[in-house]
């Protein structure tokens, strides 16, 4: 009888195991209220600008893996600029790609209240231009 309850406990432990690793993402640690508490529990659309230029940036986290990842574009025509980075504590770093497959440009920001705030540069770093996002 002893043996048979020492299985079925190690059984249970076995399979709650993954579903608490689960829920246990890479913002499970973070500060509340943190930007990386904010950007990596659920998908977001944000609106703001680069340079002066209007856009709107849809993020989410990755599935099965650490990151964000997401899609942007500027109003008034564009298409869509594929993005994918990550978010420690209150920092945001991002690549992007126009063709999916290589860097066209790169994003770091800050958060400061409501918004996140930084510079874009172009892949060289021979172009840089200011970004600010409005948080929801």
């Amino acid at each position: 009888m002893r043996s048979l309850l020492t299985a079925l406990v190690l059984c249970c432990a076995s399979v709650l195991t993954p579903a608490r690793a689960a829920t246990a993402g890479p913002a499970a640690n973070a500060p509340e209220g943190s930007l990386q508490k904010t950007l990596m529990t659920h998908a977001l659309v944000l609106r703001g600008q680069i340079d002066g230029r209007d856009i709107q940036l849809s993020l989410q986290p990755k599935k099965n893996e650490d990151g964000l990842e997401g899609r942007y574009f500027f109003f008034g025509g564009s298409p869509e600029i594929l993005v994918a980075g990550e978010v420690e504590g209150d920092d945001l770093l991002m690549e992007e790609s126009i063709n999916g497959k290589d860097v066209s440009g790169q994003w770091e920001g800050h958060r400061q209240g409501q918004s996140i705030t930084g510079t874009w540069s172009s892949a060289d770093g021979s172009i840089s231009k200011p970004f600010a996002l409005q948080l929801p």
